[in-house]
């Protein structure tokens, strides 16, 4: 009878015990190859949206002059660098005196992001103006001079004054801060204009811009062409330069170290031999967006069908 009982309650045991429920592996998402119209002449910025796997906006890189923070606690003023523009403080003297652009002392935008420091520094506390050299257009030519001065800053507003250096064209504008965006973009000939999208429609800028070299055999700074991220909106990405492209998984990504450098990306991930670029071999992005959702990315080409630069290509598929 007790033997009856025990087999019984065995078999009660197992009858109630649940079945173990499978863990279905990470799926990864299609693999996409893009192609980004930057031309020849690489004069357009181009926004694109990892997530939603479109350009989202593009412009001329001419079209603006500076970017200023659109947070209510932002204060940070970036200069236009796809144009190679820079910048001198003027730190003593009378914004309304004539000032000559010959031995001034320049700087130039630091490429890393605004988290790092910019070329014009913080004005807050000093009674102080600036002197711009904007830059190229289009053509190459020099787009001039100009001397501005940050009257005020607050949380709701920026309040500028500026002119020619011989203080002809002499206005004054506010600036009024949008917490949908990263920057509101200004132009000395055009005022207040659009050209970032609102910082939660794009992830990666296709651009000019100056990069600076420690290298004292180098030019201090130097016009590249790459890709910044949208470093302010929680854009982080990670190299990859071990494992190949198609070995890469989602179950490696707490392996990698994202950071959020505005040039992490950059330029080289293609080599110039004199003649032609090539793509630097066997260099993985691993990008995390603003959602949390993580990207695999290789360029494959800096040219379209025809054969003509300017054309960054790229194969991109979600972990």
């Amino acid at each position: 009878m007790k033997k009856f009982l025990y087999i019984s309650f065995v078999f009660f045991l197992y009858s109630c015990e649940q079945e173990e429920i499978g863990i279905e592996p990470h799926t990864q998402g299609e693999r996409n190859n893009i192609q980004i119209e930057l031309e020849q002449d690489y004069k357009k910025q181009v926004y694109y949206s990892i997530d939603n796997n479109e350009v989202t906006s593009e412009n001329l890189k001419t079209e603006w002059d500076l970017a200023f923070e659109a947070s209510s606690d932002g204060w940070k003023i970036a200069l236009n660098s796809s144009k190679f523009s820079k910048i001198s403080k003027i730190e003593s003297g009378n914004f309304n005196e004539y000032i000559s652009e010959d031995d001034l002392i320049w700087n130039w935008e630091i490429p890393l992001g605004i988290n790092y420091g910019t070329a014009l520094g913080d004005y807050r506390t000093e009674d102080v103006f600036f002197v711009i050299d904007n830059g190229f257009n289009l053509s190459g030519g020099s787009n001039g001079y100009k001397k501005i001065k940050i009257e005020e800053q607050n949380e709701y507003y920026y309040k500028i004054k500026f002119s020619n250096l011989d203080n002809t064209n002499l206005d004054s504008l506010k600036i009024y801060k949008n917490e949908e965006y990263n920057f509101i973009y200004f132009s000395f000939a055009n005022g207040i204009i659009n050209i970032e999208p609102k910082k939660n429609d794009w992830d990666l800028l296709f651009t000019q811009y100056t990069h600076l070299y420690n290298d004292p055999s180098l030019p201090p700074a130097y016009l590249v062409t790459g890709v910044l991220i949208n470093y302010l909106n929680n854009t982080k990405v990670a190299k990859d330069t071990i494992n190949n492209f198609e070995n890469i998984k989602y179950n490696m990504v707490s392996s990698y170290n994202f950071l959020d450098y505005q040039n992490i990306i950059g330029f080289d991930w293609k080599v110039w031999d004199g003649s032609n670029y090539s793509i630097t071999p066997n260099l993985t992005f691993i990008i995390e967006t603003s959602s949390n959702r993580y990207f695999k990315l290789r360029f494959t080409d800096f040219y379209n069908s025809s054969g003509i630069k300017g054309y960054p290509t790229f194969e991109i598929q979600e972990l």
